[in-house]
């Protein structure tokens, strides 16, 4: 499995540097910013997926659906 990763890997990191090898220096600050743009909204994805998790499991927001089923 290990070794199947890596070499995934390997042919994407020279099919990265072969695309950015033929780029500006422009172009390639905007492939950047646009990799870090991606990345920061995956995490904050993530982190918000966590976070809605762990309120679902908290006692008081359980308390609080309950009372609005109840009204």
């Amino acid at each position: 499995m290990r070794e199947k990763m890596i070499g995934w890997f390997a042919y994407l990191w020279a099919g990265f540097t072969g695309v950015v090898s033929g780029l500006s220096i422009n172009e390639t600050g905007v492939v950047v910013s646009i990799a870090a743009t991606l990345f920061t909204a995956v995490i904050n994805w993530l982190y918000r997926r966590r976070m809605l998790k762990a309120l679902q499991n908290h006692p008081d927001v359980r308390k609080a659906y309950k009372q609005m089923e109840d009204d």
